[in-house]
């Protein structure tokens, strides 16, 4: 069925709910009012239509009040409510298409219906929402923080216009109670934020009866750095250095997701060469971090030998994306119009090297992933994930196409050179830990193949265009296919220098509710390698943080630093070689 005609059931389905109007050639918004979002989503879901992908909160405030910009605002006779109002998009999306739920609510009452009963997966999406804005999400089962810290203040709200970080003063807080027992027999289990079973902080709750779970709860929010706050004071070019630290082993995906997003604002056609080069480091940067994953994921199930082979080889795709872009982790390729690095003859026949290389040492662990036994008994029926729970809580990327949903963006909804080099998904139907082994290892080799098919007809041309100061007023949605699955970008600009809103949602936490559901009934034993099934990403989620240092008489007294004062430590630092 076309995209016309989908949006077109689509709007019969909210029809006096909602107002419906297009926003570019794949996107649909539906403005509609708190009172009638549940029943409008409800309706929408009806159809079958799509997944929750994201949401988005959005503080309208003029942080300067009654500053230039209102007073711009009310020479141009557009409304001065919007100045006052927090917007709530709720984004559903399938293939290329994004279906937007908006709703706007007052800055002094935000307060909006829970739609955990018509998309179970809403909840923590729900519960960022209403730590990160303050906005009240009715239905929403009470429970402890999510995302921001014990001691952060009630009614600070960080992702307000008008949020500073003098109101984050620490408050003092009760020591948590560990391992308390609910029912007889029945036992909370903690695991993390340090533990042995996860390299990354995050902390689970599991209740068991003997050894099997019977429930589960996920506490993020130990590494997050405030990218999303920060960004809004950086220029657009900032801010993409910015973004590309969210996590080290997708940086790329994430500077790609980004570019993409201001380049539609902005109008900007990339040249073609730069987006085959932005590309194949799309692809390397896969291949590094599916054989990442395969060394982790085999020392949780205890076999650190493929743990060393596979990183070990690992070093082969790192070595070449140095080669070409003089890093090995946060490799800087992208500018906002294109690419700042080439590959030559000479790189090229490197890469060809490498994954000719590559290739056969992935065979090597097909084999041992799909046939050794001791492993295989560690994986096989373990952690299944059906195709309707996956489609239920909307997993994304390796996670899903375990389980038989054939999801890839690169597909799907092409971008950059994947138009031009179209790839085929890897899919299984097993649903267990078996198959996120064999998906991950098999989606190497179709790697290896599109990295050389690019190699062999790399467009001629430019590296770049210029790309203005300023973007144009206006928003957009970039999604594309990290090796976790689906990266979601909303960028929003008012016309000036600055992003007004960057809005990330990366694929770990898509799949943490399928996870959380999966685990009941399974062994506590089996904990660490069902968890590291999705190759979750911890420091993929965003919160703030306060940095304080000790004052410069060594004592008890403690500074707190602002940006710039960081700035100038980084530019003191430099300057007197690391003095």
């Amino acid at each position: 069925m076309s995209m016309i005609a989908d949006f077109s059931r689509i709007e019969q389905a909210v029809a006096g709910l909602g107002t419906c109007s297009p926003s570019g050639d794949s996107r649909l918004d539906v403005q509609t009012t708190s009172e009638r979002l549940l029943q409008s989503v409800t309706a929408f879901r009806a159809l079958g239509w799509g997944y929750l992908s994201a949401i988005t909160g959005l503080d309208t405030l003029d942080p300067a009040g009654a500053g230039a910009n209102a007073t711009e605002t009310a020479a141009s006779g557009k409304a001065p409510a919007a100045n006052g109002h927090i917007a709530v998009l709720y984004h559903f999306c399938q293939g290329p298409a994004v279906v937007t739920f908006r709703v706007e609510v007052p800055r002094d009452r935000p307060v909006v219906p829970s739609i955990g009963a018509a998309v179970p997966s809403a909840a923590l999406f729900e519960r960022e929402l209403s730590e990160m804005l303050g906005v009240q999400v009715q239905g929403l089962p009470p429970g402890k923080r999510q995302f921001l810290s014990d001691d952060w203040p009630a009614g600070v709200y960080p992702l307000r216009k008008d949020f500073t970080p003098d109101s984050a003063v620490p408050v003092a807080q009760s020591a948590p109670v560990i391992g308390a027992e609910e029912a007889p027999g029945t036992f909370i289990v903690p695991i993390g934020p340090q533990h042995p079973a996860l390299k990354e902080p995050g902390h689970f709750e599991f209740a068991v009866d003997g050894e099997v779970i019977t429930g589960a709860s996920v506490r993020l929010g130990y590494v997050h750095r405030g990218i999303e706050k920060g960004a809004e004071d950086r220029s657009w070019v900032q801010a993409l250095y910015l973004v590309e630290r969210i996590c080290g082993i997708c940086s790329h995906i994430h500077a790609t997701a980004y570019t993409l997003g201001v380049e539609a604002l902005a109008s900007l056609s990339v040249p073609l060469r730069a987006q085959a080069i932005r590309t194949i480091i799309c692809e390397l940067e896969r291949i590094h971090s599916h054989l990442l994953w395969l060394g982790v994921a085999a020392h949780e199930a205890g076999f650190d030998t493929l743990f060393m082979f596979s990183w070990r080889d690992r070093e082969t795709v790192m070595d070449l994306l140095e080669s070409v872009t003089g890093n090995r982790v946060n490799y800087s390729v992208n500018l906002i119009g294109g690419v700042k690095c080439d590959i030559d003859a000479s790189a090229a026949d490197a890469i060809r090297r490498g994954m000719d290389y590559l290739e056969q040492r992935t065979k090597h662990y097909l084999k041992i992933v799909t046939t050794d036994e001791s492993f295989l008994r560690r994986t096989r029926g373990v952690g299944a994930i059906s195709r309707e729970m996956s489609e239920r809580y909307g997993t994304v990327g390796p996670t899903a196409r375990a389980s038989g949903v054939p999801t890839d963006l690169r597909r799907a909804a092409p971008y950059a050179a994947y138009g031009e080099f179209p790839v085929e998904p890897v899919v299984s139907l097993a649903c267990d830990q078996e198959a996120r082994f064999a998906v991950r290892v098999k989606e190497l080799f179709e790697c290896y193949r599109l990295v050389r098919e690019i190699l062999d007809r790399m467009p001629a041309g430019e590296l770049a265009i210029p790309a203005p100061r300023k973007v144009p007023e206006g928003e957009t949605i970039s999604r594309v296919e990290a090796p976790r699955g689906e990266l979601f970008y909303y960028l929003r600009s008012t016309g000036g220098v600055k992003p007004d809103r960057v809005k990330v949602r990366t694929p770990s936490l898509c799949n943490w509710a399928a996870v959380l559901n999966v685990v009941v009934g399974q062994k506590l034993a089996d904990i660490p390698v069902i968890l590291a099934g999705i190759d979750p990403c911890f420091s993929c989620n965003d919160r703030s943080l306060t940095l304080r240092r000790r004052g410069p008489s060594g004592g008890a007294s403690v500074e707190e630093w602002t940006w710039e004062d960081l700035r100038a430590y980084g530019i003191r630092w430099y300057a007197g070689g690391g003095r």
